[in-house]
């Protein structure tokens, strides 16, 4: 388990290599999105071991290597790893990432991160916002960053969610934060994407099998790690059941709503659990 002191130097590192990035993206070729984009825009609280960003797809994969890799080297040049190995294991048109390894300043324990730009398709019909890095949660000096805005950054969430290759509790809780939030319902931007004929019927289909078999155990070992100590003692099992019904319960209406449809399940929605 990793403690939030290395958390905290990670994201150090992140803060100063994503000013970096949208400094030297100066025709706003790239775009943060992911749990970054959800401390940025929503103040949320849980650390996040990797940048994942969208490029547009206007500018070549060249030219978006080049800015990643400057900047990778400015903010590494700042210290604030000891130790900092580049490698590049992927690297295609339409995915590109690095991995940056190095050990906590003064110590022995590991630091890792991962940037990674994705190339798929073009932004999310342009739901794009300009904003300052959230001071209470990321010291970027006012740095003005591109990121996608709410909407946008649930439809990927809800995608990633219902992803029948992905199992990330992560993704429950960042939902379970924009909810909170009242983000403005998706459903019309859910509707308009490209595959959306396709996507959303399979969103659907997976969205309440795979909410039920995220275990609480699960999200111990991979989400309660990277939360404030206050705000993971107060996520109990049945806080984590309730979190998992308002989602599915939340997401499905969305879904319901982008589809035109206006039920999927079969039997009831699973009950919450009382409290002891």
């Amino acid at each position: 388990m990793e403690s939030l002191e290395l958390a905290a130097v990670r994201e150090s590192l992140q803060t100063r290599l994503l000013v970096e990035l949208m400094s030297n993206a100066m025709h706003k070729e790239l775009v943060l999105k992911g749990g970054m984009a959800m401390r940025a825009v929503h103040g949320s609280v849980r650390y996040t071991k990797d940048i994942d960003l969208d490029a547009d797809l206007k500018f070549s994969r060249a030219r978006v290597h080049g800015i990643v890799q400057r900047s990778i080297q400015r903010a590494l040049s700042a210290g604030l790893i000891d130790n900092p190995t580049v490698t590049e294991p992927k690297q295609t048109e339409t995915t590109m990432r690095w991995k940056i390894v190095g050990t906590q300043p003064g110590g022995q324990a590991p630091v890792n991160l991962t940037v990674e730009v994705s190339r798929r398709t073009a932004l999310l019909g342009g739901r794009v916002v300009e904003i300052p890095l959230n001071p209470e949660h990321m010291a970027g000096n006012g740095v003005r960053i591109q990121v996608l805005d709410s909407q946008a950054i649930a439809v990927t969430k809800v995608l990633a969610l219902t992803d029948p290759k992905r199992m990330a509790p992560r993704d429950l809780y960042d939902l379970h934060v924009l909810i909170q939030a009242r983000v403005d319902e998706p459903a019309a931007l859910l509707a308009s994407l490209p595959d959306a004929g396709e996507r959303l019927p399979q969103a659907l289909t997976e969205l309440w099998p795979k909410i039920e078999s995220m275990s609480f155990d699960q999200f111990r070992s991979e989400v309660t790690p990277y939360l404030p100590l206050h705000v993971a003692q107060a996520i109990d099992e049945a806080a984590f059941d309730d979190m998992r019904l308002d989602v599915g319960t939340q997401v499905e209406k969305w879904l319901l709503a982008a589809t035109g449809k206006t039920s999927t399940r079969e039997g009831p929605v699973p009950a919450r659990k009382p409290r002891p």
